[in-house]
């Protein structure tokens, strides 16, 4: 079997190019794609649980750390005690942290609005099926 006709070099070299995408315009406002998808998935009304973050992102606790201080440092985010339990610590977006956030959602949508106007609906579903079974797959092997 050939290099191209394997799942996982398929799914790599996307992703691969989706993420110099993104990073192209992730430069101009915090640097990398994996910031500006942190940025994305704290809430930006209550803020999110640093020990959440990981967890949704598939983050390891020294990345997620690392990426957090730097996020801090740009402005971008705020960590703030938690009222109810002082040992928790809440991860909220800045104004600049908002703005940042709207960016990168409009970068994601404007990706996914052309990527669907490029594909039919039973495309699509085919699409969402397959990477589906390919995570359950993944799942079972362990």
């Amino acid at each position: 079997m050939e290099q191209e006709e394997t799942i996982d070099y398929n799914i790599r070299k996307t992703w691969y190019n989706i993420t110099k995408m993104y990073n192209r315009t992730a430069i101009e406002y915090m640097g990398s794609m994996a910031l500006a998808m942190i940025v994305l998935n704290i809430d930006m009304y209550d803020g999110t649980p640093s020990t959440q973050l990981g967890p949704n992102m598939g983050m390891e606790a020294t990345s997620l750390s690392r990426s957090l201080k730097k996020l801090e440092k740009l402005g971008v985010i705020k960590r703030v005690n938690d009222k109810i339990d002082k040992r928790k610590v809440i991860i909220k977006l800045t104004n600049l942290g908002l703005n940042r956030r709207e960016v990168a959602k409009k970068t994601v949508l404007n990706f996914n609005n052309k990527i669907f106007s490029e594909i039919n609906e039973q495309e699509k579903e085919v699409f969402f099926t397959v990477l589906n079974k390919i995570n359950k797959l993944i799942n079972n092997i362990k």
